[in-house]
């Protein structure tokens, strides 16, 4: 398990909560947990679509709720998805897209595994946003 603090708690437990509401028809749920500029959080989930393009990843989504609220900076990130899921969890390639609104490259994106509602705390991972995608496309 890695060494997480009371904010990374926070997140994690948001995005588990967000998860709960997950629109999965093909896929599985993903819950996901922003901390913004102005130092609340904001959650997301996915919402999947049989239209094409209609749907939206559980980070996107959390970065627009946060963007709704006034916020154009984040400074961490939390994803999860639940424990039947055998795939490891991070942010898919289109997500990581979040360095357009992350406060530094090195801002923590913090991964686990949820079972029943709970984060599971021995699945934690940190990683930062440039070991999961060290060259974002910069115009």
């Amino acid at each position: 398990m890695a060494e997480i603090g009371e904010t990374e708690q926070a997140l994690l437990r948001e995005a588990a909560k967000a998860l709960r509401n997950a629109h999965v028809l093909w896929g599985f749920g993903v819950g996901a947990a922003v901390l913004a500029e102005d130092g609340k959080i904001y959650g997301g989930c996915n919402v999947e679509s049989w239209v094409s393009g209609l749907g939206i990843c559980a980070e996107r989504n959390a970065i627009n709720h946060a963007v709704l609220h006034g916020n154009k900076k984040i400074r961490e990130v939390a994803v999860v998805t639940d424990i039947e899921n055998e795939g490891e969890i991070k942010p898919c390639g289109v997500c990581l897209h979040i360095s357009d609104f992350a406060e530094s490259p090195e801002i923590k994106i913090v991964m686990a595994k949820v079972s029943g509602g709970k984060v599971l705390f021995e699945t934690v991972k940190v990683k930062t946003l440039r070991e999961l995608f060290p060259e974002p496309f910069k115009k």
